[in-house]
């Protein structure tokens, strides 16, 4: 089935066309420049060249006003589908980042099921209401009600007509190219999208990982914490005990150190007694050999006194010796004539009782 050039285009396109040729300006600002600038140069041209401020008057093209109508419905609906990103806290998904990003960048776009932006569909939305107005005041002859094609009912030559539909095609086919480039751009950025979504999804995985490994490694760290924890407890408990050792040695060792004093004092004292000591006894000493020469002396006189006296003693001695035995002598002899008178006793009283016996008979 074939199509005409008019049928091809989307309605708000043929609205913008419309409405600039009925009012022989431009297209609407807010356009972006490029082949569209091209084309809006071009369309002020013929618009001016053709004269379509003359009094022709066209028929009541009511079947675009509704086209239009439903069109601009449709976009509301689209409009309020359309997720308010602003809203949704700056998490938006890579494809509405893409589509918005797309639509932003188009300079025309279609009535379709794509979301485009509100600053886009509040110019389109102007645009539409001084369209109607320009019809309501220009009356019911203003557009052309042909179901062939809306060029038929303005006056036109052919080749006018002719130039208009090579410039809608023109048109068309570099919409169509840039198209073409937005959907390969949109592939592109799609594929970099799913790339950026599995290094994503890696990234995540290493994140876990990096996050397992980190509690693994806090777990560890609390473990060896708390065994830090207890030597530091035992190391302060250690240095607490070293600590009051040492104050006792410290306390013991200013005490020996007092008792160390004590004792030099005490050496120095007895070095000192121990000196007079020497003093003395080189003293004694000396006294001692005087009184040892002395007492040689004396034992020298002594022994020669006691020489004399054993000398003289010998001599006594033996006087008393031959004293003695002459004394001995006269007792021997003394002794004999005792002896000799006791016989002559005991005979002289033998001859007495013999004489008292005989006397005694007698009487």
């Amino acid at each position: 089935m074939a199509f005409s050039a008019w049928q091809l285009l989307s309605p708000v396109q043929w609205a913008r066309w419309t409405w600039s040729a009925v009012r022989g300006g431009g297209a609407p600002e807010g356009e972006d420049g490029g082949v569209g600038g091209e084309a809006e140069e071009d369309s002020q041209e013929e618009s001016k060249a053709l004269g379509f401020r003359s009094g022709c008057k066209v028929k009541k093209y009511e079947t675009q006003a509704l086209v239009l109508d439903v069109c601009a419905q449709d976009e509301g609906a689209l409009i309020s589908e359309i997720p308010d990103i602003a809203n949704r806290d700056g998490h938006a998904t890579d494809e509405e980042k893409l589509a918005s990003t797309t639509s932003v960048q188009k300079p025309y776009f279609e009535c379709s099921n794509v979301p485009v932006p509100a600053a886009k569909h509040g110019v389109e939305a102007g645009f539409e209401k001084e369209l109607s107005k320009q019809m309501d005041k220009d009356g019911p002859g203003a557009f052309p009600v042909s179901s062939d094609s809306p060029l038929d009912g303005i006056c036109l030559s052919a080749s006018e007509k002719a130039a208009v539909l090579t410039l809608i095609r023109e048109e068309i086919i570099t919409k169509e190219i840039e198209a073409n480039e937005w959907k390969k751009k949109y592939e592109e950025s799609r594929q970099e999208v799913l790339e950026m979504r599995k290094i994503v999804a890696e990234y995540e995985k290493t994140i876990a990982q990096m996050i397992e490994d980190e509690q693994r490694t806090n777990m560890t760290s609390q473990k060896n914490l708390q065994q830090l924890t207890m030597e530091k407890d035992q190391a302060l408990a250690d240095l607490n005990s070293v600590e009051r050792s040492l104050s006792d040695l410290f306390r013991r060792y200013e005490n020996l150190k007092g008792v160390l004093e004590g004792f030099k004092k005490n050496e120095e004292a007895l070095k000192k007694c121990a000196q007079d000591y020497l003093n003395r006894v080189k003293q004694e000493e000396q006294r001692y050999q005087a009184l040892k020469v002395h007492a040689e002396e004396k034992l020298d006189k002594a022994n020669e006194e006691i020489a004399q006296v054993r000398t003289k003693a010998k001599a006594e001695s033996a006087a008393l010796h031959a004293g003695l035995r002459k004394e001995q002598m006269k007792v021997e002899s003394l002794e004999r004539a005792l002896q000799q008178k006791n016989q002559e006793i005991e005979e002289l009283t033998k001859i007495c009782d013999e004489l008292i016996a005989k006397l005694g008979r007698t009487d």
